[in-house]
């Protein structure tokens, strides 16, 4: 018995005229490309939403906001493994609270702002003050392995590197001494923030 001779009578009679299947195939043709834009469509949203809802490297730059931490105000300075030494007062005239970490790690602004002073002091050694913008509140970052990368004056981003961990000055160990100072600012008739510690930790935490 042959294949043709079992095949149901359906497929040999009334066969699809050949315009119909002209419109046929047209009308495949336009659902498959109407298929193929909306997958663009909502892979061009996706990743619209991925980018924080916009196009572009977000941040605004140094005239809008602090880039690197998000929506925080500040970050921490210290990107690095890192211990806490002494904080304010110690039993001394300590202003501010000292950081352990490796000699060489990385510094960063806590902050965005402007560079007020880069200088060498014999207690202090290789240190930098950056003026916050929009604050009125300044930070101190002190013994510095060498000078400090950018020169007063010039404009710092958040998260930005501005120097090295040293034991530069009277320090024992290499760390940071990290103060900040309430307006109008460092020796400028502002005063070193007792909470500073605080502060340290609690940038810390998401940073």
């Amino acid at each position: 018995m042959s294949i043709r001779n079992t095949m149901p009578s359906s497929h040999t009679k009334n066969p699809v005229p050949a315009s119909q299947k002209h419109h046929s195939k047209a009308r495949f043709t336009a659902i498959a490309a109407a298929s193929l834009l909306g997958a663009a469509c909502l892979l061009a949203s996706s990743a619209l939403a991925g980018n924080g809802g916009g196009v572009g490297t977000g941040g605004g730059g140094n005239g809008g906001g602090d880039s690197s931490g998000g929506n925080h105000a500040y970050v921490f300075p210290l990107p690095t493994r890192h211990s806490y030494g002494d904080g304010f007062g110690a039993g001394r005239d300590h202003q501010g609270q000292d950081v352990f970490a490796k000699c060489g790690s990385k510094l960063v602004a806590v902050r965005s702002g402007r560079v007020q002073t880069v200088d060498f002091q014999s207690s202090a050694g290789n240190y930098i003050v950056i003026d916050g913008n929009n604050t009125g509140i300044d930070t101190a970052y002190m013994h510095l392995k060498k000078k400090a990368i950018p020169r007063e004056g010039a404009r710092v981003r958040q998260g930005e590197k501005i120097g090295e961990v040293g034991d530069t000055g009277n320090a024992s160990g290499c760390h940071l001494h990290f103060e900040k100072w309430t307006s109008p600012g460092y020796y400028e008739g502002g005063k070193a923030s007792r909470s500073v510690t605080k502060a340290l930790k609690s940038w810390d935490k998401y940073s």
